[in-house]
């Protein structure tokens, strides 16, 4: 009876030092633990750096993103298409040319106009005598403006019985009227000869403004002498010959020649000048 009384305390004894040492086991390790994985400061501001350079390297990618997915709901809005073309300056006749002259289509992308703004601009100049400059510019998302900057006009070609504007520039323009400016001098015969209207318009150009303004005809009529001559119609009833390449330096004296004649006549300006009455 004794004896089993013994064993039986051994054994309570052996369970209570088997939990003290289970407990003791596992708070060490906690306390080991604990001090291998204590937080490290420095590691914490290595990852918070990591992180930073991460997000900077985003950035791009996320901006690379965002404007094509703008560009792309853009470019299939009616916003992006041309829905109206105004030209500034000019007359009816040179704003129906410019417009021709552009090649601009209505609902025609702006994609593909604004890149090709410069060459626009240059092709309008080019085709349409009387336009000097020319600026394209886009207003309200999808309204383009072209103002152009016309040459002074020297007077009117006249082909076929229609009238063609001829600015200072010498190139005329490709549309013809039936009625224009009487308060301008008109040109006969110089259809099949571009380059000595061209230089005729510079001569003209050069004139003193009253003088210019007492021009009414202008017929280029060569002869075998003289491949340049012209016969000019003025005003006041009087006719003048003279030579392309020399006329706005003589007649810019015609005033002068006028005040000492006597009767309406013609002023010869090719080889000197003299003046002799009509027959």
């Amino acid at each position: 009876m004794f004896k089993k009384e013994n064993n039986k305390s051994s054994s309570s004894k052996f369970k209570k030092w088997r939990k003290l040492q289970e407990k003791r086991r596992l708070e060490h390790e906690k306390a080991q633990y604990a001090g291998r994985y204590h937080p490290d400061p420095g590691l914490k501001m290595t990852n918070s750096i990591q992180k930073r350079r991460l997000f900077r390297k985003t950035i791009p990618l996320l901006t690379i993103f965002g404007l094509t997915a703008l560009i792309s709901l853009y470019s299939i809005m009616p916003i992006s298409r041309l829905v109206s073309l105004d030209v500034s300056g000019g007359d009816k006749q040179t704003k129906i040319a410019v417009i021709k002259a552009s090649g601009l289509n209505y609902y025609e992308s702006l994609f593909s106009i604004w890149p090709d703004k410069s060459k626009i601009e240059k092709r309008i100049s080019d085709k349409v005598g009387n336009v000097k400059s020319v600026k394209l510019s886009i207003s309200r998302f999808n309204h383009v403006n072209l103002a152009i900057t016309e040459y002074r006009t020297i007077g009117y070609v006249e082909r076929d019985n229609l009238y063609y504007k001829l600015p200072s520039s010498g190139m005329t323009v490709n549309y013809g009227v039936e009625d224009f400016d009487g308060s301008y001098p008109v040109f006969y015969g110089f259809n099949n000869n571009r380059r000595l209207l061209k230089d005729m318009a510079l001569q003209v150009d050069s004139v003193d403004r009253k003088v210019r303004g007492c021009i009414s005809e202008i017929h280029f009529e060569p002869s075998k002498v003289d491949p340049e001559r012209v016969h000019v119609y003025m005003n006041d009833g009087n006719e003048v010959i003279a030579q392309i390449s020399t006329f706005s330096r003589k007649i810019n004296y015609y005033p002068q020649y006028t005040a000492k004649m006597k009767f309406k006549g013609i002023i010869d300006l090719e080889v000197g000048a003299y003046a002799y009455p009509k027959n």
